[in-house]
This record gives C-alpha cells, sequence and structure tokens, in this order.
C-alpha cells in the first residue's frame, strides 16, 4: 500500500512538473507578429483605411512612423468633443456615420478595487443605445494633460477641430485658447471661473460660434459683471450676477438665464428696448429664470407697464432654433402677451408660474421673436 501511494506521489510531482515546463516555455517563446509597417505602401495604406476609429487611434499612437501614415489617408471630417460627467470623456463621430459613436472614456482610480476586477487598461467595450453603437475605448485617467494631449493628437490625425469642449478646471482655459480660440461649443464648468479677470479672459479670447454654456459662482452676493456675453447663444447658469446693462448692451441671439435677479422692472426695460429698436436687434429668444415675493398679477402689472397687447397669434412658429443641434418646441399655448415693433417684428412672451411652500414663486418667461408672413 505504501508502495503504491509513494509511486502515485512521484507521478504526480513529475505531472506538476511538465505544466510548469510547458507554461514556461509558452511564456518564453517569442509571439510571432504581423509584419504591418513592412507592406507595401499602397497594400499599407489600404489596410489602415478599413480600420475603424478607435483601432486608427491606437494605431497611430505606435511610433512616430505610423503616426505619419495615418496622416497621409484624407479622413472624412470628424465631430470631436471633450464631455464630462464624473469622468472625462473623448466623444468621436462621423458624419456618414450618424449611428456609430466611438468614445475614449478615462477612468478614475478608486479607493478600493476588487481583487478580481475586471479593469485591465487599456480596455475596449461595445454597446448598444437604442438604433446607435457606441464603442468604448477604456483609459486610466492619469490627469488632464493625458487627455489634452490625445486631443491634440487627434485633431492632427484626423485634420478636425473640436467641435464642443467642455471646460472642468482653470488649465484648461489656457490651453484652449492657445490650441484652439475658434470653437462651436464651450461649456464652463462650477468653480472653474473664480474671479473677473477668469472671466474677461475667456470673454476677451474665446470666439464661440454656436453656444456657450456657463456657471459662475460670485465671488460675493453683491457682485455684479457689467460687461457683454459676445456669443451668439449664452446660457447661464446662477446668473443672479448678470446685470441689465450686460444684456442691454450685447448682441445675442439666444440668451436662457437660470435664477436670475431681474426684477420685473427691468424686464420691462428689456422689453421697452427691444421695441424701440435700439438694443437686443439680434434677439431671437430669450428665457428668464427668477423669483418673486409678488402675486402673480402684480408682477405680470409691473412687467407689462405701458406695453400694449397690439396683435394676434396667427402665423407664429412653434419652434425655435437655439443653435445647429438642438431646436426646441414652444408651448401648445397662446402667449399672454404680444409687443410689435416699426420693423413688424413681433414678441411674444409666455409664462409659466409654480407657487411653492415659502413666499417665493418662481417665475419662468420665455420671450419669442419672429415675423408676420405677408
Amino acid at each position: 500500500m505504501l508502495v503504491i501511494l509513494l509511486g502515485f506521489s512521484i507521478l504526480l510531482f513529475f505531472q506538476a512538473l511538465f505544466a510548469g515546463w510547458e507554461f514556461l516555455k509558452a511564456k518564453l517563446k517569442p509571439k510571432r507578429r504581423f509584419p504591418l509597417l513592412r507592406l507595401p505602401k499602397v497594400v499599407l495604406l489600404e489596410c489602415i483605411e478599413n480600420l475603424d476609429v478607435l483601432e486608427i487611434i491606437m494605431f497611430s499612437l505606435l511610433s512616430k512612423r505610423s503616426k505619419k501614415i495615418s496622416k497621409l489617408i484624407r479622413w472624412n471630417p470628424i465631430d470631436i468633443r471633450w464631455a464630462s460627467g464624473e469622468e472625462q470623456q473623448i466623444c468621436l463621430k462621423l458624419s456618414k456615420d450618424p449611428g456609430l459613436e466611438w468614445i475614449i472614456h478615462y477612468k478614475k482610480k478608486k479607493k478600493f478595487i476588487p481583487i478580481h476586477s475586471p479593469w485591465k487598461y487599456p480596455c475596449f467595450q461595445s454597446t448598444l443605445l437604442g438604433p446607435n453603437a457606441l464603442h468604448f475605448l477604456f483609459l486610466k485617467d492619469n490627469g488632464i494633460e493625458d487627455i489634452t494631449q490625445m486631443m491634440e493628437h487627434i485633431c492632427e490625425v484626423f485634420r478636425s477641430p473640436i467641435c464642443e469642449m467642455h471646460i472642468v478646471e482653470k488649465s484648461l482655459i489656457e490651453w484652449i485658447i492657445k490650441f484652439q480660440p475658434i470653437i462651436r461649443h464651450v461649456c464652463i464648468r462650477e468653480n472653474v471661473l473664480t474671479s473677473v479677470e477668469s472671466m474677461d479672459r475667456v470673454l476677451k479670447n474665446l470666439e464661440v460660434t454656436e453656444s456657450f454654456w456657463l456657471t459662475f459662482n460670485a465671488l460675493d452676493a453683491y457682485f455684479q459683471y457689467k460687461e457683454p456675453i459676445p456669443f451668439r447663444c449664452i446660457t447661464v447658469n446662477n446668473s443672479y450676477w448678470l446685470t441689465l446693462t450686460s444684456i442691454l448692451n450685447g448682441n445675442n441671439s439666444i440668451i436662457r438665464l437660470r435664477d436670475s435677479k431681474l426684477t420685473p422692472t427691468d424686464i420691462n426695460t428689456i422689453l421697452k428696448e427691444w421695441q424701440m429698436g435700439f438694443k437686443l436687434r439680434n434677439l431671437e429668444y430669450m428665457t428668464i429664470e427668477a423669483f418673486t415675493l409678488l402675486d402673480i398679477h402684480s408682477y405680470n402689472n409691473e412687467v407689462f407697464t405701458n406695453l400694449p397687447n397690439d396683435v394676434e397669434n396667427n402665423g407664429r412658429p412653434m419652434t425655435v432654433k437655439i443653435h445647429d443641434e438642438y431646436i426646441y418646441t414652444l408651448p401648445q399655448v397662446p402667449p399672454m402677451h404680444n409687443i410689435i415693433r416699426s420693423d413688424g417684428m413681433i414678441l411674444s412672451i409666455f409664462g409659466h408660474y409654480e407657487v411653492s411652500d415659502s413666499e417665493k414663486t418662481k417665475v419662468l418667461l420665455l420671450l419669442q421673436v419672429w415675423g408676420q408672413k405677408t
């Protein structure tokens, strides 16, 4: 019996030794890789042209030569966006494939990572979202500088500008001003702008052609900004610091103000200045969210003082183009007031009121500029 057990133990020992040797050989055996860069140039370019967006990026990052080869191909224009939430993303789309999106997602280091965590970077993942297909490349977030370098690399390889930029920290202001000061869409997140100087730096050195979204926390409750925001479409969160003077001296087409401190008298001034035709000549649509202690009747009386309701609602468009990617459908209700200007343009005002348990009433006014068809 002892001899049998000893023989069985020796057999197990040699089996384990053989398995370990096979594993070691597999590790030491050189991997055979396809010599892609040794292909004739015509064949190589044809191969690269058939890669998808993420594969092109990964290939172009291999070496200086692979980057140079990638740039030889005339790619279709690509939509490049820096999006932000809890984590940063570079989102890419081709105009010829609107149902496909490629996303480089930067994963933050987590405090507690499971021992058997599936996340090893880089990591690829694809998913369906309705009719759209999303292809992800997950990378470790090593800081803003890595992401800006990737953005610069993508813009260079695909010869395309950045379409949309979410500015999540102050250093990105200087980067985007130097790298691409003309851009279609910009969103500045909370706590990025911390002074009048940083505000002026953005407004005087960036040219935003479509939409500008700003969240700015005023330095104190008495802070006011009187300079105009020089962009076509502006959305301002916490806009209590934005003054009547700033609005009247601007050339904006779309103005959306949230948590505004504009009074009923201020709004009355806006309406009268628009009607006289010297201010707000480019205005197409405006929303004002404010809070008041007045009852609704008194509030409206102050807003429309000396402004007769002149015209009917015939022919008013039911949509407003906010920017090149967003068309807003107006409420299916008649406006509560219409104002006509000497050139025939009409300003329709809609009102929505929410009376809360507190003493304040939330007011949302929508102002639409339109012209009757002859």
